[in-house]
């Protein structure tokens, strides 16, 4: 069996910059398939989506599945680039990353950045506070309170937008911190990793005070472009076979302990 490759994403755009996946032959697909491997971007620090095995150390997670079922359909062996979500974004866009497999949200913002494949799981953002807060009851609340997330991602947004200050660290395990700690009033993170975070350290001082009503969809991002209209199919194909076949159900079951690739998952 193939070793699949883990590489700090710093790292990998040095060497990669101007020559992964690069050439004029072909399109995007072709160079992948010529070069045999497909380069991920992904955190590896976001449970259960992409993190590392605790006593193996090895990059495990279901995001992680799932793009390495993505690359085994197309034919290539996946290569992930780890980093900050900011920084494998910044990297799709650019090129130096062929994809990024991180619960990437379809937002009409990065839409305009990104052509997206199919959305292959379906989550919903939730609003995190200490358990004796009793001052934040909905995302509304946020004005003028201080929260907790991601550079760059849309959790992160989603309190800007609602007046809070935003304070940006790069892993859940910190935001929640700072909200146990006091120095952040609350986090908005997917219900799926905040379920995953409670259940898993059995965490009683923190609670889900607000659940978002608006559906989040998980897609892989590419750069935009003609150049990728093949690749995007490849990967819409692979995961409709996923879906098809029960992969994606298993896998998710697997780091959920439910189905979440189905739409009515977010309900």
């Amino acid at each position: 069996m193939k070793k699949t490759a883990v590489i700090a994403m710093a790292a990998l755009a040095l060497v990669l910059a101007g020559c992964s996946s690069s050439g004029n032959a072909g399109d995007h697909l072709e160079r992948i398939k010529a070069a045999g491997k497909i380069t991920v971007a992904t955190e590896g620090a976001w449970s259960p989506f992409t993190y590392h095995d605790e006593t193996t150390n090895e990059l495990v997670g279901f995001d992680v599945e799932v793009a390495k079922e993505i690359a085994k359909r197309i034919g290539v062996e996946a290569e992930f680039a780890e980093g900050d979500f900011d920084g494998g974004l910044t990297g799709v866009s650019q090129g130096t990353f062929d994809m990024m497999a991180n619960g990437v949200d379809v937002t009409d913002d990065r839409r305009q950045t990104f052509d997206f494949t199919d959305a292959y799981a379906f989550d919903r953002a939730v609003l995190v506070t200490r358990a004796d807060n009793n001052d934040i009851h909905t995302f509304e609340d946020l004005a003028g309170r201080k929260t907790a997330n991601s550079v760059g991602s849309t959790y992160a947004q989603m309190g800007e937008k609602m007046g809070a200050e935003v304070v940006n660290v790069p892993t859940l395990g910190e935001t929640m911190e700072l909200v146990l700690n006091g120095t952040a009033d609350a986090t908005i993170n997917a219900n799926t990793s905040v379920r995953d975070y409670l259940n898993t350290t059995g965490n009683t001082e923190l609670a889900v005070a607000a659940v978002d009503e608006e559906l989040t969809e998980y897609a892989v991002p590419l750069k935009k472009g003609e150049d990728n209209d093949s690749l995007r199919q490849a990967i819409n194909d692979a995961i409709s076979e996923m879906r098809a076949d029960g992969t994606l159900s298993e896998i998710s079951m697997k780091y959920f302990g439910s189905d979440i690739t189905k739409e009515s998952a977010g309900d």
